[in-house]
């Protein structure tokens, strides 16, 4: 089944949907329970009604696919921009968006080494998305010699954003890492966040 962005049409929205996608992938490296309507009130307060419940379904959906290492992000941008590099700089402004709330969880928790340099590359993969050459301007001002160029960087994101949420999954439920996000909850006899049409219990609940 395809995986559907985010409906706008309906909202009085400036945002595109790979935007808000940014922002739900952000949403889903929470490594501590994060209410959205503690940042979407802040960051939509005008829309923030009509935004939760399609923002929560877009999160459980995405969650979903993160889980089953399904999502496939470079394929969503093709799909839904004129370019991969055009679609990842929407995505990674949503994401930077809401990441400074996150981070903040980040550099408070233990994180393996691994993890982390797969976080710090896909930041850096980001940033490269919004502007390459003030992100290599910043990267010469620190020290680096070799920079990394988003040509490069780009073919890798897939990986990068499995596994930082595969290590974001693991520091939020523990050894529990296979059972939903207990916050991201979903009831056993609700409709599956996927839009699959089916029950949860019956479909990504098994």
């Amino acid at each position: 089944m395809i995986y559907p962005l985010v409906n706008l049409s309906s909202l009085a929205v400036d945002e595109s949907p790979l935007f808000i996608e940014g922002m739900v992938f952000a949403a889903n490296l929470t490594i501590q329970p994060l209410d959205p309507n503690s940042w979407l009130s802040e960051l939509f307060p005008d829309h923030v009604h009509e935004l939760e419940p399609v923002v929560t379904q877009q999160i459980h959906a995405q969650y979903q696919k993160l889980k089953r290492n399904e999502y496939a992000l470079l394929s969503l941008l093709k799909t839904h921009a004129p370019s991969r590099e055009e679609g990842l700089a929407d995505f990674a402004e949503g994401f930077m968006t809401l990441w400074p709330r996150i981070e903040t969880q980040w550099l408070s928790t233990p994180v393996s080494d691994g993890s982390y340099r797969m976080l710090q590359a896909l930041l850096t993969t980001l940033m490269l998305a919004i502007d390459e050459e003030q992100t290599h301007l910043q990267m010469q001002a620190a020290g680096y010699d070799a920079l990394p160029t988003l040509a490069h960087m780009i073919e890798q994101l897939d990986l990068m954003v499995h596994e930082v949420a595969l290590a974001a999954d693991e520091q939020l439920v523990g050894d529990k890492s296979q059972q939903v996000n207990p916050y991201k909850s979903v009831g056993r006899n609700d409709p599956c966040p996927c839009a699959s049409g089916k029950k949860f219990k019956q479909c990504c609940g098994q």
